[in-house]
């Protein structure tokens, strides 16, 4: 236990207090400057390590989301983003890539199941790792005809999704490329149209305050808890 957690248990820090709120917006953002600052330290790293497993396992990724973002608009990554993000075909997501992943040092931490409630379905739909420290978010893709679906899941207290929501991306066309800080990566065909349904006609105009609450993507198809749902699988452990 830190000093500055005992000095807030001693002022009497209790659970829903000003103080309790004031303490947890402080660690939240001491995690945030610390995740962000690994990003920047080894954020390359890790991509390039992804890179190079994929051509060796002969799968097809691209980058996504923030990652994606700031490629495009920094050539670098975002000065406060704190993770990565790709997507790729599920079909190309194979045991042998998972296996080679962690041999290079990542490191599984979790990954997401798609569960269709109407109709049993269920597929595995997401994986995290982590490098260094850093969350690496894998996004697999769902081809039909020459579109491919994306689907990822708002997370609430204890874990708990809360909705999900998916997009279309084209997948009829070749995969396009982008560069940070030097080194070349793949990305999706028209990467400024991929941000725009991300992150809206504005993507290339910085905002330090943006978050994971949209207010709703004109560009998402969303989904009740009860209709498709994402179940979060923990890996296995020997205890």
């Amino acid at each position: 236990m830190g000093i500055a957690h005992k000095l807030y248990q001693a002022i009497g820090g209790k659970e829903g207090s000003f103080l309790q709120k004031k303490w947890s917006a402080y660690c939240i953002k001491k995690d945030l400057k610390a995740k962000q600052k690994r990003l920047h330290e080894n954020g390359l790293e890790a991509l390039k390590i992804f890179r190079d497993t994929c051509k060796e396992c002969g799968a097809n990724y691209w980058l996504e989301y923030g990652t994606l973002l700031g490629a495009v608009r920094h050539k670098s990554f975002i000065p406060h983003d704190f993770d990565l993000d790709a997507g790729m075909m599920a079909t190309d997501y194979t045991e042998e890539l998972h296996k080679k992943l962690i041999d290079r040092g990542f490191v599984f931490s979790h990954a997401f199941d798609y569960m269709n409630l109407k109709t049993g379905e269920r597929k595995k739909s997401e994986y995290t790792f982590t490098y260094k420290g850093i969350a690496f978010d894998i996004f697999l893709a769902f081809r039909e005809g020459d579109i491919c679906k994306v689907f990822c899941y708002e997370i609430g207290k204890g874990c708990v999704v809360k909705f999900s929501m998916s997009y279309t991306l084209d997948c009829s066309k070749p995969l396009s490329t982008v560069t940070i800080d030097g080194e070349e990566f793949s990305a999706p065909s028209d990467p400024a149209k991929a941000l725009t349904m991300y992150y809206g006609e504005d993507f290339m105009t910085p905002n330090s305050g943006w978050t994971n609450d949209y207010g709703g993507s004109k560009y998402a198809e969303y989904y009740s808890p009860e209709e498709i749902t994402g179940i979060r699988i923990l890996p296995e452990t020997n205890e």
